[in-house]
């Protein structure tokens, strides 16, 4: 049976062309320099750019206002989107996950988190359990669930966000017995379905960065707008799935390190020119 990394695995290509993703990419990265405002002229025109017609792209922008992402509001009697105060909260905590480059940590112990939320609230439960996982944690058993020490701000932040906090515990622990710690990695994470998810993304980047290289620093700024929005888009989802294990308990050939370097080439040359190109198409 595929694991959900197998899907994401796939489904790489998919996100990166789809008006909610994409859309969700540009409040990211552009507009909170700008006011975490763009107008819905500015948007149509940004999604115009990436191949994303104007009808899909207001239904999106519709369906993120009723899910409270967006919050319609006219700036100077231009009507646009500003992202919630939620939304922002999101993106900023995203950036220490998305945009900085992780090396693999000492080995300090980790991170346990068990919780009991009643029947009543199971939806929440299920929500927990979703999202421990999109941030890096594997369950051990039961409602016991284990990732590397370093992720401890974020499980408290989730518990916070859902108000679980009174159902929740968690502990600083040591894997002492019976089987070795490496081994017992292998069976709480899917590393080979991470594994997939870095080799799918390194392989959908490869032409970008050859196409980059051959151009000697000549920037064409709309394609770079268009290439690293793309690119982003598709690997914003990778470092969450990656619980960031040190060293020691990862396969030789780790596909992480491969695919963090593609991102990070690009995302060096070509974030400032596509923000320029954002925040001047904004300015029209």
């Amino acid at each position: 049976m595929d694991s959900i990394f197998s899907g994401e695995a796939r489904d790489l290509v998919n996100r990166s062309a789809r008006p909610q993703s994409l859309i969700i990419t540009i409040f990211a990265a552009y507009s909170r320099f700008n006011g975490g405002w763009f107008s819905a002229n500015t948007i149509i025109q940004l999604c115009a750019e990436l191949d994303v017609a104007e009808d899909a792209a207001r239904s999106a922008l519709a369906r993120f206002k009723r899910r409270g992402m967006l919050i319609s509001k006219k700036q100077n009697g231009v009507i646009g989107y500003a992202i919630s105060p939620e939304m922002r909260k999101s993106f900023d905590q995203g950036d220490s996950r998305v945009l900085q480059r992780r090396d693999s940590p000492i080995n300090e112990g980790w991170i346990l988190v068990a919780f009991s939320i009643p029947e009543k609230l199971r939806s929440v439960r299920y929500q927990l359990r979703s999202r421990l996982t999109r941030i890096g944690f594997a369950q051990v058993s039961g409602g016991l669930w284990i990732a590397p020490r370093q992720l401890s701000g974020d499980a408290i932040s989730l518990a916070k966000s859902l108000k679980v906090e009174k159902y929740m515990n968690f502990f600083s622990a040591e894997h002492m017995a019976f089987v070795p710690t490496s081994a017992a990695v292998q069976e709480w994470w899917d590393l080979e379905g991470i594994q997939e998810v870095y080799t799918s993304f390194s392989k959908t980047t490869k032409p970008v960065i050859k196409y980059w290289a051959s151009k000697n620093n000549v920037i064409d700024a709309a394609r770079a707008f268009r290439d690293y929005t793309t690119i982003l888009t598709s690997w914003r989802h990778a470092p969450y799935f990656d619980p960031g294990l040190p060293q020691e308990f990862l396969p030789k050939s780790w596909a992480g390190y491969q695919a963090t370097e593609n991102f990070f080439e690009l995302h060096d040359k070509l974030a400032g020119p596509a923000l320029n190109f954002a925040l001047n198409i904004a300015k029209r």
